[in-house]
């Protein structure tokens, strides 16, 4: 045979060999990594749960799962007896974890049809345009994203933030159509200032998000959250550098 032939046949399977041993060593090292990790048994949904099913009634539809301590969600239910006797205030997705905040007593529901914060949370009220207000859509038992900036004390660089997974918990309509919504979220304490902050600079936007979408947050330093754009659009945008966290 041809010492070409050889060369090139030699060439491939020492190619093909040499790529089988990078692919084992990477999967033995995702296994390492995996193995090494710290895990937390978490309630994980399995279906979807609409609004107002009781506690009693998730045993067919959430599964206990081990997940990376990292990626448990702050509020995580880790026994079910902690939601004993309560409903869900909002509808569950397969995949979400089952997070205390999702539920409440059965006759939480106020007479107004609001509802009340969520443990370890505090309401803040934002009088909003409609356009800032996702078009007066929303109602009590919503999750929204907020977006807001404020400026910074000595004329320092403006504060810009994302919240995701946040409650709507009272809505008040305007008397008419091109009014102001007045929209109550039960946020943590610790992001309430921001809020009250971007409220008072009229930097505040609101979107609608998916039934059981986690809470979190980001921050940027530098950007102006409702910046008006070259072409002289009104719209939400966030700097580059961002730092994430639970909420």
């Amino acid at each position: 045979m041809n010492r070409r032939i050889v060369a090139a046949l030699a060439a491939v399977v020492l190619a093909a060999v040499g790529a089988w041993v990078i692919l084992a060593y990477v999967k033995g090292a995702d296994a390492r990594a995996q193995a090494a990790e710290s895990l937390t048994s978490v309630y994980v949904v399995g279906q979807d749960v609409p609004t107002g099913t009781s506690a009693a009634d998730l045993a067919g539809a959430v599964t206990v799962q081990q997940v990376p301590t990292r990626l448990v969600a702050q509020g995580a239910v880790t026994d079910l007896s902690a939601i004993s006797g309560q409903v869900t205030t909002t509808e569950l997705l397969p995949g979400d974890q089952l997070l205390a905040a999702r539920f409440a007593a059965p006759d939480a529901r106020r007479t107004d049809g609001s509802l009340p914060a969520p443990d370890g949370t505090e309401e803040i009220s934002l009088a909003l345009e409609g356009q800032r207000a996702v078009g007066g859509v929303l109602t009590p038992g919503d999750l929204v994203g907020v977006f807001g900036s404020h400026p910074t004390i000595n004329d320092g660089p403006d504060v810009s933030f994302e919240l995701a997974g946040v409650l709507v918990t009272r809505v008040v309509a305007p008397s008419d159509g091109s009014g102001v919504w007045v929209i109550t979220l039960a946020v943590d304490p610790a992001q309430a200032g921001s809020v009250a902050a971007a409220q008072a600079a009229g930097n505040t936007y609101l979107t609608l998000q998916e039934p059981g979408t986690a809470a979190s947050s980001s921050t940027s330093v530098g950007s102006t959250i409702g910046d008006t754009s070259a072409d002289g659009s009104d719209t939400p945008t966030t700097g580059a550098a961002s730092t994430g966290g639970n909420s």
